[in-house]
């Protein structure tokens, strides 16, 4: 009789689903978003029952001593999974613009689905389009130097040109970096957030939260309104990785974070390339012992590229040298100071004549307007290519 009792409860319940222009990532969504149950949990309801409707017709049920749940979630499951309260967040969530793919979906980011403890879901801002892209990490140091700067800079925006998606942590420091040089280049990036989709964490990051937003593509897997805690970081690394042909780490002290990203790259069987940096400087140990282990030494984009001849065959054909803007004579002289690593205003200030240097400023602005150097932090300056 109990089982008699149990089939109608569920009958019922998936015709009230139907009738109410329910789907399965409907209840997918509600789980995702209930207190308690992590992805985990949510993962072990898909392959016990395969259909979450079924579930929630179970939850409702007034024993179910089977599930591993205490009293105050089965009693928050049973207020939350009936048809009504569904579709209710359903409405809320669509009228609010919260976008999200999930694993029941054709466009859910099949990499994803490959890696150890995938994401069931991924809120999202932007064109899920540039998932369809050959993607590459690029990770770092919260606290860059100007050489790292520069370095990152010039390698995003080689890598760009050549037709790479950049996938970053929207963080402060190299993954900041790494998207604006994306962004200058006209082309998408793609950040993966540690918080909910709506928080923007730091918050002086908000204007490149709008960038990506607006050029590119913003995922979390968290639900919105999840604020910014220190476990979601490393968790959200293993997106960054799973998302990637493969990551850059460019600058990362011993025990940095960013190595939690290339940790994960390797468990799941992608290319970890490392940007070497100064031997006295703290933030060059993490590449250089990846370097140590076995990551390829990167200088340059051909360095990434030729690890992938397969997927992008045509970039290297296609990549045509800019043509060399016109300079001024006072331009040139200066441009022949400025070397691809970092110099400080100081240094240039000093080598010039003293008519040179009443116009140096001005110099500085035309080059930087023309494309041949970037202005750094800290009054760096370092030719580009």
């Amino acid at each position: 009789m109990k089982n008699v009792n149990r089939f109608f409860i569920i009958k019922v319940l998936v015709k009230m689903t139907e009738r109410a222009g329910l789907e399965e990532r409907d209840w997918l969504y509600a789980l995702a978003t209930t207190p308690g149950v992590g992805r985990k949990r949510l993962r072990n309801i898909l392959e016990t029952w395969g259909s979450l409707a079924d579930f929630a017709g179970h939850i409702q049920q007034k024993r179910d001593d089977s599930l591993l749940f205490d009293t105050q979630l089965r009693r928050l499951l049973r207020e939350r999974l009936t048809p009504e309260r569904v579709w209710e967040e359903k409405r809320k969530r669509v009228a609010a613009g919260i976008r999200f793919v999930c694993l029941l979906d054709a466009d859910f980011p099949a990499a994803l689905t490959h890696i150890p403890d995938p994401p069931l879901l991924l809120f999202y801002k932007g064109e899920l389009g540039w998932l369809d892209r050959p993607l590459i990490a690029v990770v770092g140091t919260r606290r860059p130097t100007p050489y790292g700067k520069a370095a990152c800079a010039r390698l995003c925006e080689q890598l760009a040109k050549a037709g790479f998606v950049i996938v970053s942590g929207v963080a402060s420091g190299i993954d900041a970096e790494a998207h604006r040089a994306a962004l200058r280049s006209g082309a998408g990036t793609v950040g993966v957030l540690g918080c909910g989709i709506d928080q923007v964490y730091p918050p002086v990051n908000r204007p490149l939260y709008r960038q990506v937003e607006s050029s590119g593509l913003l995922l979390s897997e968290y639900p919105p309104g999840t604020p910014p805690r220190q476990g979601l970081f490393p968790e959200r690394n293993r997106i960054i990785s799973g998302l990637s042909l493969g990551v850059v780490v460019i600058e990362a002290a011993e025990k940095s974070g960013s190595l939690i990203t290339a940790d994960c790259a390797l468990e799941q069987g992608k290319e970890v390339f490392a940007v070497p940096g100064p031997i006295f400087s703290e933030v060059s140990a993490g590449p250089h012992n990846l370097i140590k282990q076995g990551a390829k030494l990167v200088t340059g984009w051909e360095d990434i590229l030729d690890e992938f001849p397969h997927l992008v065959p045509a970039l290297r054909r296609s990549i045509q040298p800019a043509a060399a803007p016109r300079l001024e004579e006072a331009e040139r002289k200066l441009l022949a100071l400025i070397p691809y690593e970092p110099v400080h205003w100081d240094h240039l200030h000093e080598a010039l004549d003293p008519e040179a240097r009443r116009t140096m400023d001005r110099e500085l602005v035309c080059l930087e307007t023309k494309g041949c150097i970037i202005s750094l932090p800290g009054g760096y300056y370092a030719r580009r290519e």
